[in-house]
């Protein structure tokens, strides 16, 4: 069980330690990744598992530049559908605005009809190169 009672959705960047990250000892919380830390329905699932199961009652979504799934999506579909032709892509899997995507992501959390109510969620861009963990807050541009 995670000690700290909070999942972490990310992307499975090898660069990102994200227990490190928001200062936490490992163990203490649910760990969630995907290409791009992206929230698809899997992952909100997973998220709600996490909640039920779990006991975590705090979320967290961390994306970061220089991510390597920064590609237009119709590259990156053409990417995976050569590499292993039966996956269906999703779109958009890609984005281009690190604060625009985790804001999407929050809202389709926060859209969720099942989403608890006691549940708080909370949205950050990782800056790889200046290593910071900037929080994104919805309607508000980052500001470093």
């Amino acid at each position: 069980m995670p000690t700290r009672r909070f999942a972490i959705l990310t992307c499975m960047d090898a660069r990102l330690d994200p227990t490190r990250l928001l200062g936490v000892p490992e163990g203490s919380a649910h760990v969630l990744r995907n290409a791009g830390g992206r929230v698809t329905d899997e992952t909100l699932q997973a998220l709600l598992l996490s909640y039920q199961v779990l006991g975590t009652r705090e979320w967290f979504l961390i994306q970061h530049t220089d991510c390597g799934v920064r590609l237009p999506d119709e590259a990156l579909a053409a990417v995976l559908s050569s590499a292993v032709p039966m996956v269906v892509v999703p779109a958009p899997a890609s984005f281009s605005d690190l604060t625009k995507a985790v804001a999407a992501d929050l809202a389709r959390i926060h859209q969720h009809p099942h989403l608890p109510a006691e549940v708080r969620v909370f949205g950050y861009v990782y800056d790889v190169r200046h290593n910071q963990l900037l929080e994104v807050q919805p309607g508000r541009r980052l500001v470093r």
